[in-house]
Order: C-alpha cells, then structure tokens, then sequence
C-alpha cells in the first residue's frame, strides 16, 4: 500500500483484493490440414504439432486450416498434448479448412462471423474465403474477458486473389469498428494467416494489412522474429520466403508485450524437452508465431495529482480502461467506508472529485478485480 499525505489528508492506494495470472501467451498457427485425410495423434504430422505445442505450452492457440471433415478428432489432440484445455471447432470455414481455438482458460463464447457473405459492399463480387473466428476467454485477473480473433485470409498472388484478400480485411475491419466495438474497452487481438507479407508484397498485392491496421478497428502490427536467426519469415516452400501468419493486438495488449517470436525447432542446439530438429517442417508449411502479454490488469498504478479546491477534494490516478476502482474513506484507519463502490476507468487516467468534510479524512483508491 502507498500513502500520500496532503493538508491533514492522508491518501492511499490499495492492493486489489485478488490477483489473477501475471502474464498469458499465444500462439497462431496455420497447421497445412487443407487435404490432409490422417489427423490422428497416430500422425508424424500431428504427433510434430504436438510436440511443439506441448513444449511451448500457450495459454491460448488459434489453429487455421483444420481439415474440416477431421476436426472431430482435434479433443484427442487435446486430451493427448493439452490435457485440460478447452476447445471451439464452430468455424464456418469453406467446407475443407476452419479455424480452432484452444485455451487453457474457460472459452465462454465461441461464434463465426461472416462465414461465405459477400463481399459485394466491400468491393468483391464473391463470398468471403472462410470465416473471422472469435473466442471469448475468462483469463484470470482480466477485468474484462479477452476476445480472440482469427482468420484464414484468402491465398494466392492474382489479381483476383488480392482484390478478394483485400475485400476479406475490409469486411473484418467493418466488423471491429461497427459490431465488435473497440469503444468497450475489451482486450482483443486478430491473429491468423493473412497471406500478406507487408516487406515483401506481391506484384498483385492490393495492401489488404494497412485495412486491418487502419486507426479505427485499434488493430497494431508486431513483427516477432526467431531468437536464433533473426529471421521473421513464417512460411516455407522448399525454403522461408514470407511473414504470412501476424498477430495484430489492441493497444493495451500491444502496450503490454513482453516477449514473441518465430518458432523454429531446426535451428535448436540442444533441443529442449521431447522436440525433435525436423518437427517444425513436419508439422507445416508455416511456423508458429509466438507472444506474451503481461497482464495489463496487474500492474502498479500510482497517484499523478492529488489537490483541494475549496471543500473539494480531487484525486488523480493512473488507471487501465475498462477496469473497475473503489474508492474508500475512514476517519481512523480503522473502520472504512466505500465512497465510490465501482468507477469504471474509460482513458489511462482516472479523476474523482470528493466533497470534504469538518474532520481530517483518510482515503484510498483500489483496484478491483
């Protein structure tokens, strides 16, 4: 707890009164399932995936290009490397591939949005490829639930490929700001194979990223390289040749990344766990993309202005939006009473002006869970 003294006032932040993880990862994945007809754990294929899942163990993963006929076999994948972890297959998909979260946490929702629409208002004459997936996830100690966003961007280098990618970012982008809503405060990320790679765009590319990114939807690029090379590419023919998969979070989780990268089992030494060199080539055609957020609920907050104006008191403080403060008074340090049982935070700093009475008053902002 901290104090801050002023004119006979006695000021006090307070501990929340629970905590919740101090950091959660993610990881986003295209698995290469489109025509694939084994997706057992008896699978080299799946058997690599679950390796690497199991040893980067996320508390989130969004998987693309699930062979849509197999998903029914993903709760074995679950049981067999994530035990525990729950699971959302109600992708639309296209009818062959679909996305899939899995979560370490409680998927409270799950629902697929703009599953095959046209694309006509957004400048296509088609249907959208698959779909925009999202999760709703109960992370402890998030004071508002954590929605998860991932999608299977259309592929190919036409023109007719990048016109129809293009209309795919703008009908996501459409969703965010007119339905999702980034005003609510909620912590979001769109994460996936977007099949664009912004360093290296094709002659074709109608520069479907900058759609996503633009200011309204609150989307922010990253650009998570492997620790070993340095490298960024996530995608292989033969060899790496582009950063296809992104993850794209709001600003309170960008703000609050503490680590990311491209994973590579290839270039280990020692390899780590029961990880194999060739798992990563085995597993896909795509690496996974790696990042880890703080918790951006559990970090300190201070007092930046405190000040009495006539028989008012005004408080400042730092605050996180969407998370709730109380705010308590007492005449002894003893006995307190909630003045301000819950203020919802709408910017990074919070004011509250209070009315003073005869005798010196204690006071003190907490953080609720």
């Amino acid at each position: 707890m901290h104090w801050k003294r002023l004119a006979g006032l006695a000021l006090m932040l307070a501990a929340p009164l629970a905590r919740g993880v101090a950091t959660f990862s993610l990881v986003t994945w295209n698995t290469a399932g489109n025509g694939v007809a084994d997706w057992s754990t008896n699978s080299p294929q799946i058997q690599a995936m679950g390796r690497i899942l199991a040893y980067l163990d996320p508390d989130v993963v969004a998987l693309q290009e699930i062979p849509f006929t197999n998903s029914w076999r993903m709760p074995e994948f679950v049981r067999t490397y994530l035990p525990g972890f729950y699971l959302s297959t109600n992708s639309g998909g296209d009818g062959y591939v679909r996305s899939v979260f899995l979560s370490r946490y409680p998927i409270t929702r799950s629902q697929s949005w703009l599953n095959r629409t046209n694309l006509a208002a957004f400048g296509y004459d088609g249907p959208f490829t698959r779909d925009l997936f999202e999760a709703q996830v109960a992370v402890p100690g998030f004071a508002l639930p954590l929605h998860a966003f991932t999608t299977h961007a259309k592929a190919g280098t036409t023109a007719t490929d990048a016109r129809r990618r293009v209309a795919e970012a703008a009908a996501v982008s459409n969703f965010l700001v007119n339905s999702f809503s980034p005003t609510n405060y909620a912590p979001y990320f769109l994460a996936g194979d977007l099949n664009e790679d912004p360093s290296r765009p094709a002659d074709t590319n109608q520069q479907s990223l900058p759609i996503l990114l633009s200011a309204p939807t609150g989307l922010l690029p990253t650009l998570p390289v492997n620790p070993v090379t340095g490298s960024g590419l996530t995608i292989a023919s033969g060899s790496l040749f582009a950063r296809y998969d992104h993850i794209l979070p709001c600003a309170l989780l960008f703000s609050n990344i503490s680590a990311s990268q491209v994973f590579r089992t290839g270039v280990l030494d020692p390899l780590p766990g029961d990880l194999r060199s060739g798992d990563d080539q085995a597993a896909s055609d795509h690496l996974p993309l790696c990042m880890v957020f703080n918790n951006p609920y559990e970090q300190p907050f201070r007092l930046t202005a405190v000040g009495v104006q006539g028989r008012q008191l005004r408080i400042q403080w730092e605050s996180v939006p969407g998370q709730a403060y109380r705010v308590d008074v007492s005449s002894n340090l003893t006995g307190w009473t909630e003045l301000v049982t819950r203020l919802i935070a709408t910017s990074r700093v919070s004011l509250i002006s209070i009315g003073l009475g005869e005798a010196p008053d204690f006071f003190r902002v907490g953080r609720l869970p």
